[in-house]
């Protein structure tokens, strides 16, 4: 089970994570959400935020493929 979460779903999940933690933590000042800061809902880039977990799925199989040492539980 560690293995399938490491593999595919924190590459998944990882940069929607982390953006959306960005966007609602930071103040506006340093990029950070306006309409987070007025309460108000606003549209995420889905389709950066796929690809962007797609690329690290793909580096995790690539390194998994390559250095199969590495996932030797």
């Amino acid at each position: 089970m560690i293995r399938v979460l490491l593999i595919f779903i924190i590459p998944l999940v990882l940069p929607a994570g982390v953006y959306v933690l960005w966007r609602a933590l930071v103040p506006p000042k340093y990029g950070g959400s306006r309409a987070i800061a007025r309460d108000e809902w606003e549209p995420l880039p889905w389709s950066w935020l796929a690809s962007a977990g797609g690329i690290l799925m793909v580096i995790t199989i690539f390194i998994m493929i390559a250095y199969p040492e590495f996932f030797d539980f």
